[in-house]
Parts: C-alpha cells; structure tokens; sequence
C-alpha cells in the first residue's frame, strides 16, 4: 500500500505528463495553423487578374529596399499593381508596397506626388466625388478634347474659336466654361446649344455654365453689372473667386454640393481644377488640349501634327517612357525674352515661390501657361499639380498661374511626377510645336520677321484672305496660332475671317 507521500508524487507525475502532452499538441496546431495562413497568403497574392477585379488582394508588407524578402516573400501581382497604379487613392501604398524607401529611412526615393483636388473637401462619412453637370452637351470618353475657359465673351468670340477649329476637320469635343445662362452675351446660349446637339462624327461643344462667387480685393462682391466685372462676374478670369458644387461633401448619398473648400482665388488659376474634372471625363487613349479662347485661331488640326524635327524639341532625363502618355508644353520666342527679363514673369515667380527660386530661373525661356497638350493621362497628372500650387503658395497675383506652370518644369518636380506615372515630357521651342505663342515678337510686325506670310505671291497683305502664320520651317502651318491679337495686321485678317464665319452660320440656320 502507497504511502501519502508515494501517491502525491505518483500524480505530480500524471499532471505533469498530461500538461507536456497538452503542450506539444497546441505546438503542433499552431506550427500547422501558420503552415496554412502562408499557403492562403501566397494562393491570394497569386491569383490570377480576372479574381483580382473581383475581390480585394492582399498585398505584402513593406520592406526596405536594401533589406532582402525573407523566405521567399512572394512578388506583386501585376494585377494588384495595375489596381493600385490606376486608382488614386492608394498610390503612396503602391510605392511602399513596392519597396520604393531611402537606406534605412521610411521615405519615397526621388517620388513628388499633388494631392487629388477634391482632397480638399472635409467630409463627414464617405469620400467626396465629383457632381459638376455639363449645361449644355454631353462628353464623349473616346474622343480628344480641347479645354478653355470663356466666361463672358461676346458670341464673334466663340465663332472666331469653334469655327476655325472646326474647318480643320476636327471632329472631337470642345469643353467650355460659359457664363450661366442668365447673363450669357446675345446670340451664344443659341450658339452653344446648336453645337451640343452634333452628331458623333461632328465637332461637339460641352458647356458648363456656372456661377461663381467673386470678389474685389477690398472683399466686396462682385455682380455682373458692376464696373469691375465689365458685364462678367469673374472679370473674364481676372477676380478672385470662389466656386460651390464641384464635388459632393459625403452626404444624401454623395449629392449634396460641396462648398468650395479653398478661399477666393484668381480664376486663372482655379479653371485648373475644372480641367483636372473635365479631364477625368476620356479614356487614356484620347489628346487634350488646354488652350486660351479669346486670342486663339486654329489653323490645322493639332492633334494631327507632327514636330518637323527632334531639334526643336527640349527632351528632358524622362525619355523611355510608357507609349503614348507625354505632355506637351510650349515656350514663347527666347530671343526675345526669358524669364529674367520679363518683369511680370519674374514677379510671378517670385510672388508665389520667393527670391531665392527666381535666381535659379532666372535665365531660363518663359514657357506659356496659356497653352498646355498631351494624353489624357498627362493633362489630369499636370492640372492636379497646377490647383496643388495654390494650395501650398496662395498667390493671388493676376498671372500667378503662369509662374505655377514654369516652376513647376524648372523647380517644381512635374518631371520626376509624370516620370513616376510612366509619362513623358516635351518643351518645344517657340514656332516648332502644335502651338505657336506670338506675345514676345510684338516689337516688330510678324510680317516683317517672315511668320505671317501670304500663299499668293502677289497678294498685297491683308488685302487678300489668303495670309497664314508659319512654323519656324518656313512651310509648316502653325496648327494653333495664339495670341494673334498682339499684331495689328493679323489681328484685323482674323477678325475679318470671323464676321464672315458668323455670318455663314446664321444663314445655315435659316
């Protein structure tokens, strides 16, 4: 018979037993349970791109750059890549995601990024979106489109634009932004109308009449019958204004307006975030073109043109990039000025950005903010850097947008940001690109310098409507001749063109 003390030690020997066995098996169920967790990670991260538009992917964990994948950690799908890359809002989690850091410092290498616009918006529940209607017109995806601004203008204005742009065969969108319709100029709600109508194949105009909130710089509001609004509310884009109901604010099922988050800003610089909505309208596969109204004749088609050679073209270091996303940027005429020598320019830059980011400039050619070209890609990528410039500077200066654009090239990191969406950037010289800026050689007529040229030999000028602005290939149409209005003769040659535009199309109307 056991003794007390042999029987206690006799348990003490089972419990212990149990407890090792208790052990072991909650051992084996977890090395068995992590065993699993691995296998269904990398049957995820690995299924195929049809599952990945369908269900949300796990992506791995961020590592260092330097630092090795340990155990073989499995690579990005090019599906969740191509998720990521496309969808605005997880771009900086693609970078991590893909191992873009500096040494041993969480830091994006060599990447600059702009915020998306309607970043801005404080929102109470679910993201904001954009709500902006066309008043006029409907958009379609697949076609190239031009952008401008024309708030205000007389209807020879829109005739002198639309109808030249039309008689080169240009058969895509035309996106304004109009005055609303209770204060638009005789004869242009009809004419807007008539082009929104168009077929498929034919030149089609979309227009957003809006309503925005201006004010002087004493702060009082500005109404399109006083004086400073010269018959406009935005004083044809020079006030400072303020415009409600681009995005929903995450309320009433995303609908509800949105006020304007941002204070009251030159409208120069605020169309930036009406191109970056318009923008957002086309596929990759569609040009835009963003372009000033008033003082803009087309010649030929520019979305059909080709530079006469890679000399007239400033490559920068980002060359090699995706086929088919490229911006295209113009200067005006160096030899007649740069950025150091143009006062305003100068002001411009050293408004928003300071003394110290002049100096670099300084010598640099003035590039025009006026007009801007490239794949739909690049265009959102370059309006979303261009309202972020407001943001960060708050200049108000009338032509600020002009020192936003310039320092963005030379200073900005534009480059290395469309780089970083596999995106190209070309500047072209003066009278080498699709677009021709005439503002710098008003010192002599253009006549005079062999860029306005008549067709006939013995034409005598603007006698005969057979004058046509050239490239600097002595051949070439300028496909969009801007700012025509600085040289007299020129001047008159397209406004005679314009009464007889205007007066063909009200005949085709009766």
């Amino acid at each position: 018979m056991k003794t007390p003390g042999q029987a206690a030690t006799q348990l003490s020997r089972q419990v212990s037993f149990k407890n090792k066995t208790l052990q072991l098996a909650l051992l084996a169920s977890f090395v068995l349970a992590v065993a699993l967790l691995v296998t269904s990670h990398h049957a995820v991260t690995t299924s195929s791109a049809s599952n990945a538009d369908k269900q949300l992917l796990s992506v791995p964990l961020p590592r260092r750059r330097h630092q090795a994948a340990n155990g073989g950690l499995p690579p990005i799908p090019d599906s969740v890549r191509d998720k990521l890359s496309n969808d605005q809002h997880d771009e900086k989690y693609l970078l991590y995601a893909m191992g873009k850091f500096d040494g041993g410092k969480d830091e994006v290498v060599s990447t600059i990024s702009f915020p998306l616009p309607y970043d801005a918006v404080p929102v109470e529940s679910v993201p904001s979106e954009i709500i902006l209607q066309p008043t006029f017109g409907s958009h379609r995806r697949q076609k190239n489109a031009v952008f401008a601004f024309a708030e205000g203008y007389e209807l020879n204005v829109y005739v002198t634009f639309i109808e030249s742009l039309k008689n080169t065969g240009f058969r895509g969108d035309v996106i304004l932004s109009v005055s609303h319709v209770d204060v638009m100029k005789s004869g242009v709600e009809e004419y807007l109308k008539w082009y929104s109508l168009q077929s498929d194949d034919s030149l089609r105009v979309i227009s957003y009449g809006l309503s925005w909130e201006c004010y002087k710089k004493s702060g009082a509001r500005i109404l399109p019958t006083n004086k400073e609004g010269r018959g406009s509310t935005t004083n044809h884009g020079f006030s400072d204004c303020k415009i409600h109901g681009l995005y929903s604010d995450g309320k009433d099922n995303y609908l509800a307006p949105a006020a304007d988050p941002r204070e009251a800003r030159p409208v120069a610089t605020a169309r930036y975030e009406l191109y970056w909505i318009w923008s957002r309208q086309y596929d990759e596969s569609s040009s835009i073109l963003i372009i000033d109204v008033r003082d803009s004749y087309f010649q030929s088609n520019p979305f059909n043109f080709v530079p006469f050679s890679l000399g007239s073209v400033h490559l920068p270091a980002n060359q090699g990039t995706k086929e088919g996303c490229s911006l295209d940027l113009f200067e005006e005429n160096f030899e007649a000025l740069n950025i150091g020598t143009s006062n305003y320019n100068s002001q411009w830059i050293k408004s928003a950005y300071g003394q110290e980011s002049l100096k670099k400039m300084t010598l640099k050619p003035v590039i025009c903010s006026g007009s801007t070209m490239g794949s739909q890609r690049a265009i959102e990528l370059y309006c979303r850097a261009m309202v972020a410039q407001f943001d960060n500077t708050k200049c108000k200066a009338v032509g600020c947008d002009q020192g936003f654009h310039n320092y963005l090239f030379y200073e900005g990191g534009l480059k290395s940001f469309l780089a970083s969406h596999d995106c190209a950037i070309n500047v072209h010289r003066q009278g080498s690109g699709a677009v021709n800026s005439l503002a710098a050689m008003r010192k002599s007529s253009l006549r005079s310098q062999g860029v306005l040229k008549s067709l006939d030999s013995k034409a005598n000028g603007s006698d005969a409507d057979n004058s046509v602005v050239l490239n600097n290939d002595n051949t070439t149409l300028s496909p969009v001749v801007h700012q025509f209005d600085r040289d007299k003769e020129l001047k008159g040659i397209i406004r005679k063109r314009s009464s007889a535009m205007l007066t063909r199309w009200k005949s085709n109307q009766s």
